[in-house]
């Protein structure tokens, strides 16, 4: 979350994902992805400031090698050859065939 003051003094906390767009005009309006908008007192670039350090702090940025989520799964995938499951591309099971009964009648 970041912290930012409305113009009254009054602090918020507002999710970075919800943010849309910010506006000046002259005063700083944070628009979020529901329509709501709240007038604060940092200018843009203190918001920007504030945002990137919140991603940051979440976690490690993109610079093109494998980090973070990426790599947890890499080393922990459970269809490398070290399991002896083969991959085949399928998540569910196959639908049953046209014409065939269900398991148990016949």
């Amino acid at each position: 979350m970041v912290t930012l003051s409305r113009l009254n003094g009054s602090v918020v906390a507002i999710n970075p994902d919800l943010i849309t767009w910010i506006d000046v005009t002259p005063d700083t309006i944070v628009s979020l992805l529901g329509g709501d908008k709240i007038i604060v007192r940092e200018s843009l670039d203190e918001v920007i400031e504030r945002v990137i350090a919140f991603r940051r702090s979440v976690g490690p940025s993109y610079n093109g090698s494998k980090e973070g989520a990426v790599s947890y799964l890499d080393a922990h995938r459970m269809d490398g050859p070290q399991s002896g499951r083969q991959r085949t591309g399928r998540t569910t099971p196959p639908p049953p065939s046209r014409g065939s009964a269900p398991p148990g009648e016949k």
